[in-house]
């Protein structure tokens, strides 16, 4: 579609992703668009695309009035079909700075199934046979279930009627309030994204300047309540379209990337984005621990000392794993590798653990081990260019627990930053 209008090939591309994608899907789509003959100029969380767009219509407007660049704080709230993402952003001079991420796989389609399910509750179990009919009236059902949800956005009761054939219809009456009771869960888990986003970054509520709101649930009168309630505001930013505004930052990242200049100033602009996921290794048992945390910004180098848990062992496992959960198999498995140890009583050798992000958010692993008394490495420092697995968690996490078990494991000495 873009080659059509444009009328010339499309090679370069900057795309938006849900918070909550690990870096193996982010692989993956990298992986797709080289099938593809694309070449990924930038992967960007969808509230930071947002956030883009923000910076420049602020920037436009200190040059419009003459004004000061003072540093405003918002609030982005994305709720899409499939994924909810809040972002904090600070803006200044055209530079937005992320605070914080948060996000998760709750969206759009999880309040179609409830109201689907509501309207007619053996739904789930009538179009099973995925016959051509069956698809047909699924089809029927969904859209004038969407509509229905289109239609309580701005009214408080809408009339479903709905002929599916055979005899079969759905004649029922839904309020708001209806609505609103039967997505309470979906509610409930936006608005913890919410707190956590403003928790996560130490913001005071009173110095919150706008609360941006985007998406196709956007629109959601129980969405807009919540959020504004959380963030104590009377009423959403009003300066751009809801449905277009992560692409529109997408397009100002992708003429900034390719050093599209504009005599007004307007592409002057900065994103200083941060880590949406903690990144860490296992340790200390089977719990995972974390080396960069969530929201650290980026570029960043933090590096842990480990030592040794058995005494002469030759040999550590280092697993890196992406993720905030407490369980470790919750989380994403990046990548693994062995690193020699010489022969030493346990706890007395260091390992020493860096994780590398750069500003193109590469990430990098360097091991390196270290003896009592010796200022230098026993060995070749080793770099590992991570995700470096084709399955993000499951039967590979689950084959090196059965290979080595606990024998090369490591238990942590003390954080150096």
């Amino acid at each position: 579609m873009a080659e059509s209008r444009l009328k010339r090939p499309v090679r370069n591309v900057v795309l938006t992703v849900p918070v909550s994608f690990s870096r193996f899907q982010l692989t993956r789509i990298q992986r797709a668009c080289a099938m593809a003959g694309l070449h990924v100029l930038r992967l960007m969380p969808e509230p930071t695309a947002v956030a883009l767009l923000y910076a420049q219509q602020q920037l436009k407007v200190v040059q419009d009035t003459m004004g000061s660049g003072m540093e405003k704080l918002a609030l982005i709230f994305n709720l899409g079909a499939g994924y909810c993402d809040v972002a904090v952003t600070a803006t200044a001079g055209g530079v937005s700075e992320i605070k914080a991420l948060s996000g998760g796989p709750v969206g759009g389609e999880d309040i179609l199934l409830n109201m689907m399910r509501h309207l007619l509750p053996e739904s789930e179990s009538l179009f099973l046979n995925h016959g051509v009919s069956d698809i047909a009236l699924l089809s029927t059902f969904r859209v004038a279930t969407q509509d229905a949800i289109h239609s309580l956005s701005s009214q408080h009761t809408v009339d479903v009627n709905i002929d599916l054939g055979n005899g079969m219809k759905v004649c029922k009456v839904v309020t708001r309030e209806e609505f609103e009771e039967v997505n309470k869960k979906v509610f409930e888990k936006c608005e913890a994204l919410v707190v956590q986003c403003l928790h996560d970054a130490k913001v005071d509520l009173g110095n919150l300047s706008d609360v941006i709101l985007v998406g196709g649930c956007s629109n959601i009168p129980k969405i807009r309540d919540i959020v504004l309630g959380v963030c104590k505001k009377g009423k959403c930013y009003t300066g751009m379209n809801p449905y277009e505004a992560t692409v529109c930052g997408a397009a100002l990242e992708g003429a900034v990337a390719s050093g599209v200049t504009d005599p007004c100033g307007n592409l002057d602009l900065l994103t200083i984005q941060v880590t949406p996921l903690s990144i860490g290794i296992r340790a200390d048992g089977n719990e995972f621990v974390p080396i960069i945390f969530r929201n650290t910004t980026i570029p960043a180098r933090r590096e842990l000392v480990f030592t040794t848990t058995r005494e002469n062992q030759t040999e550590a496992l280092i697993t890196l794993y992406e993720g905030d959960e407490d369980k470790l198999d919750k989380n994403h498995l990046l990548g693994y590798f062995k690193v020699g140890i010489p022969p030493a009583p346990k706890g007395t050798p260091e390992i020493n653990i860096c994780l590398d992000i750069d500003a193109s958010n590469v990430l990098r692993c360097l091991a390196g081990v270290v003896l009592p008394g010796s200022p230098k490495p026993v060995a070749p420092i080793m770099e590992i260019v991570l995700p470096m697995v084709d399955d993000g968690h499951g039967w590979c996490a689950e084959a090196l627990k059965r290979e080595y078990g606990s024998t090369l494991d490591l238990i942590s000495l003390r954080r150096k930053m």
